[in-house]
């Protein structure tokens, strides 16, 4: 059985995929994706298909811990520019031990004052192409 290694997602890198039209590449790698669920439902409305491509490709919605759910209000004091669903992306990420994915500058930096790995989306194309799961003609033409 193959393992995977879970990844705490944020929206944005989502978006930037579906603009370069290449929704699918994230999925070849051995990540396991998840979002809070409510976020899902909220944040990726458009395009209207964006969603049920996600699911369908791996995006897993997940409920999140009543302990994850308290650390994401407190993150809502130390950094006021998050989101609620940035700050429960990045609880999710840092109380499950998993990277986060996100292109957010205020919740990357907030990631890193909190010790939590962060992934981004050149850092995912840069892991296509050095796992050779993409060729460098993909890989340039997405940069």
């Amino acid at each position: 059985m193959e393992e995977y290694k879970y990844i705490s997602s944020d929206t944005n890198v989502w978006f930037d995929f579906n603009c370069i039209s290449k929704i699918d590449l994230p999925f070849r790698m051995p990540y396991k994706y998840i979002m809070y669920k409510e976020a899902l439902r909220d944040e990726i409305i458009s395009p209207p298909e964006l969603l049920e491509t996600l699911v369908k490709n791996g995006l897993e919605g997940v409920d999140i811990t009543i302990e994850e759910f308290y650390y994401a209000e407190e993150l809502g004091n130390k950094y006021v520019k998050l989101s609620v669903y940035d700050r429960i992306a990045l609880s999710i990420a840092k109380k499950r031990g998993i990277v986060l994915l996100t292109g957010d500058g205020a919740l990357r930096k907030a990631a890193e004052s909190e010790g939590v790995p962060v992934l981004g989306t050149i850092g995912l194309l840069d892991e296509l192409h050095d796992n050779k799961l993409i060729s460098t003609l993909i890989y340039r033409s997405c940069l």
